[in-house]
């Protein structure tokens, strides 16, 4: 590949063919207005040579499917144990690329793609499951609708402004430097958001909610059953929130300058404020709290519990 640093070689080169050229040429052709416009035409072409650089095509790399897509996108991981990154990737196409691990020559995957809708289905030989597998990582164009499915494995995002629905049967979902409408939705698994804002929906059957440096706007619902849920980020102006748990804690921070009208209540828990404006009263239904924290109260704060306990901190 040709450099900015041998092209004056390359120019010398040139110049001394050219001078042999034109000690070549016949004597009729030597004459001055002949032999000025040949060397116009030869100028030109020296210079279309030396300035043209190497053209290279972009190829996918080994391992990888792309697809064309619009501004939205559904993709489907069926049978797959492994995890699923997805992040930021040139427009209008989707990149898949395989990571195989263990008995590699025992993973068989098969891509399938109908609209805006990609399903890829993994099949393993049977007795390998646990040693064998395969982990996907996915491009997505910015600023793309993307819906994700696995039935297993960890979902990862990171680095995307698009409206997301990530769901995972069986595994956590980890969510960052993402804005735009999220939903996140796990059976079995945790789920982590990190520098994420707006408008987030995280159900969890059976696991823990945690967040960093999150802000929620619009309506925003967090909800476990038996884990905990700890929020740590801020509340939008005009931002309506639920905390919901059945038997798990809840633990908020908020940072210093909030403004929130919160409402809580728990049947069995205890409820806990560092927040001096937020009440807490005891009645027969258990422990209910109630207060404005900063002047505007811009935002809604909703909190519920049934077994376990309510904490709410002041942030730096």
């Amino acid at each position: 590949m040709s450099t900015g640093t041998d092209r004056p070689g390359r120019r010398e080169a040139l110049s001394r063919s050219v001078a042999a050229w034109a000690a070549r040429l016949p004597p009729a052709w030597r004459r001055p207005r002949v032999l000025v416009l040949a060397g116009a035409v030869l100028l030109v072409v020296i210079l279309l040579i030396v300035t043209a650089g190497p053209t290279i095509q972009p190829h996918p790399a080994p391992g990888t499917t792309v697809f064309p897509i619009g501004q939205q996108v559904a993709l489907r991981f069926v049978h797959s144990t492994g995890s699923v990154h997805v992040r930021a990737g040139p427009a209008g196409q989707v990149s898949i690329t395989e990571h195989r691990n263990g008995i590699t020559e025992a993973i068989h995957t098969r891509y399938q793609q109908q609209g805006d809708v990609i399903t890829v289905a993994v099949s393993i030989a049977p007795g390998l499951m646990t040693a064998t597998w395969v982990d996907f990582e996915v491009a997505v164009p910015p600023g793309t609708s993307a819906s994700l499915h696995a039935t297993a494995g960890t979902l990862k995002v990171t680095g995307l402004d698009g409206d997301l629905v990530l769901q995972d049967a069986g595994g956590s979902i980890w969510v960052a430097h993402v804005s735009g409408a999220v939903a996140l939705r796990t059976k079995s698994g945790s789920i982590n958001t990190s520098q994420v804002s707006g408008q987030v929906r995280a159900i969890t059957d059976n696991g823990t909610i945690t967040t960093i440096s999150t802000r929620l706007r619009g309506r925003s619902l967090l909800r476990a059953r038996d884990g905990t849920i700890n929020f740590h980020g801020s509340l939008d102006p005009g931002c309506h929130a639920l905390f919901g748990n059945i038997d798990g804690a809840i633990g908020i921070t908020l940072p210093r300058g909030s403004s929130v009208l919160v409402q809580a209540r728990t049947a069995g828990g205890s409820i806990n404020s560092e927040f001096s404006s937020v009440h807490v009263v005891s009645n027969l239904k258990g422990k209910v709290a109630n207060g404005r924290v900063g002047r505007d109260a811009r935002a809604h704060l909703a909190i519920q519990t049934r077994g376990g306990s309510i904490d709410l901190n002041h942030g730096s």
